[in-house]
């Protein structure tokens, strides 16, 4: 449970930072399941909380939840400036007051959002360009969503 609030939170305020930079809606989508992985053409961001431990005593409430935020994008199917253009917007979402924001998203609590490493490779088979950012964040689920 928290850790699709963590998904969804995470995911409308990064689409929200994307939009932007592409200056159009839904552009390049961020999504938060294989599912919707599988169905869309590249390029797309996908958001996966991968596991959560409840910190500071059983029944707090407050999570420390570990994720994954993956950008794939064809080597060339993309401009070098649009895909570095997203990856900018990734990088100062990241490092940009994130956990405040995130407290702004309905029924979500943030405490801290931790970006740890960001890896960037080339899948051959699929000819794509991946961008792969982990983090952490302390954060709580209000009104059970």
């Amino acid at each position: 449970m928290i850790q699709q609030a963590t998904e969804k939170a995470i995911r409308s305020l990064l689409q929200a930072t994307v939009d932007a930079v592409t200056k159009s809606k839904n552009a390049i989508p961020v999504l938060i399941s294989d599912v919707e992985e599988v169905k869309n053409e590249m390029p797309y961001i996908v958001i996966q909380c991968t596991d959560s431990e409840e910190i500071i005593s059983p029944g707090c409430g407050i999570f420390k939840v570990n994720g994954v935020l993956v950008f794939k994008s064809h080597t060339r199917g993309i401009t070098a400036k649009r895909r570095q253009d997203v990856l900018d917007a990734i990088n100062n979402f990241a490092y940009d007051s994130t956990a405040l924001k995130l407290s702004e998203t309905d029924n979500f609590h943030c405490h801290g959002w931790h970006p740890t490493t960001g890896e960037m490779t080339t899948d051959d088979a699929t000819k794509a360009t991946i961008y792969t950012m982990k983090y952490w964040v302390y954060c709580m689920a209000m009104n059970n969503t």
